[in-house]
């Protein structure tokens, strides 16, 4: 009997030496983010420096275009992830039980024009030709709340206003078919990067940063499902330190130059300029929110109450129940 023991674990010994050690004690949590978007440089490349498994995650991502992104939380084809964060508020409304969980993309979109146009302030775009990528994105909602509160100005209502897809959008500011456009971020940070063509007319975070001394996190911020995070609170709570981690990463140049060789076309960084631009935007943290406790959820749900009162939400969720800080 001994014999054939000791010959059974000769056999499996080397099966068990060829698992991976680093997946181990491991995680494994999967994420869905959007294309043409910062967050492939801070997954991706967070995930290949090594930032989750320190966190004990095994991250699996699925980086989808914009729709496809969007329906992934709902579907529960990922319980957790960077999400539409005005999106996720209504859904909450609705009735389903997310959390939000930690930071993520500021407002770093902004309204942008041509250079040579005659437009200075927000406001001076009334009845003008405004195009945006979409009506329903968090940073589209949460800018357009932002206007109204600042400049009693609704850009949906008060302009000729287009709703077209991203590279189009920009064609048509380029070529005089629009006066001012809102756009995704890789395409915001294509026209911060041409300064002699574009310039910004309005910045949600200049406006937010002002009152509260918080950027607005309600582009993307971290959501989670509530079961999943009920179901392993320590899972979670890993998860929003590698997130956090992941951005504060990014932040090096040298660790943006490496995620940007690997992943610039997926992320949509496409020129040196634009890659130049990022690094200053990353540098001066107009990004990634990477700080989550009480006081930044204050911030942002005082946001959300502004962004209730310009007609934006329907209702605001109660904060205690749905801003998290997982300890």
């Amino acid at each position: 009997m001994r014999t054939i023991l000791r010959a059974a674990l000769a056999l499996f010994a080397p099966l068990a030496l060829a698992v991976p050690a680093t997946a181990a004690g491991l995680d494994k949590v999967n994420v869905i983010i959007p294309r043409d978007s910062a967050f492939v440089l801070n997954y991706f490349g967070g995930r290949d420096a090594g930032i989750f498994r320190k966190h004990g995650i095994d991250l699996e991502i699925d980086a989808r275009p914009f729709a496809g992104f969007l329906a992934g939380l709902p579907s529960k084809q990922a319980m957790v992830g960077t999400y539409s964060g005005m999106d996720a508020i209504e859904k909450i409304n609705q009735g389903l039980d997310w959390v939000i969980i930690g930071g993520g993309l500021t407002d770093m979109q902004q309204v942008y024009v041509r250079k040579d146009s005659p437009f200075k302030t927000i406001g001076d775009l009334r009845g003008k030709r405004f195009g945006s990528f979409s009506t329903g994105a968090g940073s589209f909602k949460a800018t357009r709340a932002a206007i109204i509160a600042s400049d009693k100005f609704d850009v949906l209502k008060d302009t000729k206003f287009q709703q077209v897809a991203p590279p189009a959008l920009f064609h048509l500011l380029e070529t005089g078919g629009l006066d001012a456009m809102f756009n995704i971020s890789s395409l915001t940070i294509a026209a911060a990067s041409q300064p002699d063509k574009f310039r910004s007319i309005y910045a949600p975070n200049a406006y937010w940063k002002k009152h509260t001394g918080y950027p607005i996190v309600w582009s993307a911020p971290l959501v989670a499902w509530r079961s999943w995070v009920d179901a392993n609170p320590s899972r979670a709570k890993n998860l929003v330190a590698a997130v956090a981690a992941s951005f504060r990463w990014l932040r090096d140049p040298k660790n943006f130059d490496a995620a940007v060789k690997k992943y610039g076309a997926l992320a949509g960084v496409t020129t040196p300029a634009e890659a130049a631009t990022y690094k200053k935007w990353l540098r001066q943290k107009r990004i990634f929110l990477a700080r989550w406790d009480r006081k930044t959820i204050a911030a942002q749900w005082k946001f959300l109450d502004v962004a209730k009162r310009a007609g934006v939400l329907t209702a605001v969720p109660s904060e205690s129940k749905y801003g998290l800080v997982l300890k």
